[in-house]
């Protein structure tokens, strides 16, 4: 197995199959993160006929035992990760007035809690290392919310200013924290289509330090 590492947690298709396709044409192993073991498996072959090394880890990124229980396994399986890349979020359909608080708190611990703990568990690492990329899909509502999609508007307000906390106090230890920011709907073929986010991201890994960008907005 290579020594270069590239975790993924939220794997799916889209953005997370795109990352894993684009890290992994750049010599990377991609270690997948899922709550679907079923799903991690295909995936698996799929990179495996591309020629891509990748295992996957089954885990729910709404808990916290069950996040660092998976990152515990890939230590075990894999040299730390490089890269980590978090793609979790919950897009419940609800305006705010009638948005269920509760529902709202348990998105928020998969889309913002969830990944400050994956970016926690692997920093150590990347600290003693002096190098390292903790990475984050984001969204256009974090900019400009959408009433019916309130909980999702603010994972991403949220996980914006998150990122940007962490891009402040990690820069200057050579860890690069960084967001990218998907102004509009994913569509093949398009301007926004998943090949772009991907190279986006490994845009944001491949920034030397000193110049380490917090955010790429695509539109």
């Amino acid at each position: 197995m290579g020594s270069k590492v590239c975790a993924i947690v939220g794997m799916g298709t889209g953005v997370g199959a795109a990352v894993a396709r684009r890290f992994g044409a750049e010599g990377y192993c991609v270690a997948m993160i899922s709550r679907n073991a079923g799903k991690l498996e295909r995936y698996e072959h799929e990179l495996a006929a591309r020629g891509v090394t990748a295992q996957g880890f089954v885990a729910d990124a709404g808990s916290d035992e069950s996040i660092l229980c998976a990152i515990e396994s890939m230590r075990h399986a894999m040299p730390p990760p490089e890269v980590l890349v978090f793609n979790a979020a919950v897009p419940r359909e609800s305006a705010p007035s009638v948005l269920d608080p509760e529902a709202l708190a348990a998105d928020l611990r998969i889309g913002v809690l969830g990944a400050l703990i994956a970016a926690r568990a692997v920093l150590p690492a990347m600290r003693a290392a002096g190098q390292g990329s903790i990475l984050f899909t984001g969204g256009g509502l974090a900019m400009e919310p959408v009433a019916a999609a309130a909980s999702l508007s603010v994972q991403k307000a949220a996980l914006r200013n998150l990122v940007f906390s962490l891009h402040q106090e990690l820069s200057p230890a050579g860890v690069h924290a960084a967001i990218v920011t998907i102004a509009g709907v994913l569509r093949e073929g398009s301007m926004l289509d998943s090949a772009r986010v991907a190279d986006a991201f490994w845009t944001l890994h491949s920034q030397p330090g000193g110049q380490f960008a917090r955010e790429i907005v695509l539109s």
